[in-house]
């Protein structure tokens, strides 16, 4: 009889374990109210509309992919140049779909990669580009890698004229600039729905630029392309999201430039433009009940606190993230953790040796990302305490 209770026991905690991972009973994944919402504000405007005009064998496995610019209404770079991702044959279950990273481009502050083809796949082997490491959770992974060109982190989707910005990077021809962000993100997601099709367990990651893309709108466009049965995960290495609101001019050019305020969800109340970006990431997790994310960053990190003019201020930007994140971790403690290292002015760490040397608190974050990806209960939220 004592046996019987105990599996009776066990089988009711299972349930309840599962009903915990399918989001309390709710419809697992992205919810259908959600999806339609992101329909409704054009997330899914650009998907399979674009395919790739040329591809390319370029070495180590990588395949270049170049899209039209169709006279400037394709995926196009920030200057008017084409724009290409890449492809890397791996395991046909998962896949690692990476947005590199290149700064940020605004009315009066040009400080962005322009061309697609400096940021070609990474030749060294360091990080999660360490294809033959045992440490390496992304080693056997297929890979989707989107050059950053656009200077909108992978959100814009507007044409500003600006003869200025020409002049700046020296190309006096450049009158335009071209921030078509999120028609580039949608072609190389689209890339990888027809390149691995069979993925079910996939990453969105990206590193600063790229990993404000990645937390951005990337997933939802994963979701709309695979739906609900994959495994997805986000990891965002140092792209802050949360915005410096007292730089009220930067917050209002790139509003007026990127344009990206167009595909926040209506039930979204606290997606605002000229606010806290971070809401959209409340709003995906609030809306899709298995989505798992993990945050990396240094709360020195001093290329980001110049892009969020706080050089002077390493204990407002590191209250400005620990803050703004925790509260995503508050809300959704199983799904969003934080792996913050204090007393450290490195930035980004998933393509840089940090990957295997960074810890926090005695954790290694390749052994961390290991936890997050399977998960196990070792996937832990981390904030150093401050070190000066």
């Amino acid at each position: 009889m004592q046996s019987v209770q105990t599996n009776r026991i066990f089988i009711v905690s299972l349930l309840l374990s599962c009903s915990m991972l399918m989001g309390a009973g709710g419809p697992r994944g992205l919810n259908s109210a959600a999806r339609a919402e992101l329909s409704d504000a054009g997330v899914d405007k650009y998907l399979g509309d674009f395919a790739p005009a040329t591809s390319q064998d370029v070495g180590d496995g990588w395949t270049k992919h170049t899209f039209d610019p169709d006279g400037g209404n394709g995926p196009i770079c920030i200057a008017g140049t084409p724009f290409s991702a890449f492809t890397r044959q791996g395991h046909p279950d998962r896949l690692l779909i990476f947005e590199q990273g290149g700064g940020a481009c605004w009315q009066g502050f040009y400080n962005c990669n322009v061309l697609a083809e400096a940021q070609e796949p990474p030749v060294a082997r360091v990080g999660v580009w360490d294809f033959d490491s045992r440490d390496n959770p992304f080693a056997d992974y297929s890979i989707v890698y989107m050059p950053y060109c656009d200077g909108s982190v992978f959100s814009g989707d507007n044409d500003v004229f600006d003869p200025a910005f020409g002049e700046a990077i020296g190309v006096p021809e450049a009158v335009v600039r071209f921030h078509r962000g999120f028609r580039n993100q949608s072609a190389g997601i689209d890339l990888a729905r027809e390149m691995f099709p069979h993925a079910r367990r996939i990453t969105v990651a990206g590193s600063s630029a790229g990993g404000v893309g990645a937390a951005g709108f990337a997933p939802f466009l994963v979701r709309l392309l695979y739906g609900n049965e994959i495994k997805l995960t986000v990891f965002n290495d140092a792209g802050p999201v949360a915005v410096n609101l007292a730089a009220t001019d930067d917050i209002a050019a790139r509003d007026a430039d990127w344009q990206f305020g167009q595909f926040y969800p209506t039930s979204c109340t606290n997606c605002d433009a000229l606010g806290d970006s971070t809401a959209i990431i409340q709003w995906r997790l609030d809306n899709d009940s298995t989505i798992r994310e993990a945050f990396y960053e240094t709360d020195s990190d001093l290329t980001n606190r110049f892009f969020m003019r706080l050089v002077f201020d390493q204990p407002g930007f590191r209250n400005l993230v620990v803050t703004s994140h925790g509260l995503l971790n508050a809300a959704h403690p199983d799904r969003y953790k934080r792996f913050i290292v204090s007393g450290d002015t490195s930035h980004t760490a998933l393509q840089t040796p940090l990957f295997y040397a960074q810890d926090a608190n005695g954790v290694f974050l390749n052994q961390w990302t290991t936890n997050f990806l399977v998960p196990t209960p070792f996937w832990i939220d981390i904030v150093e305490d401050p070190v000066p």
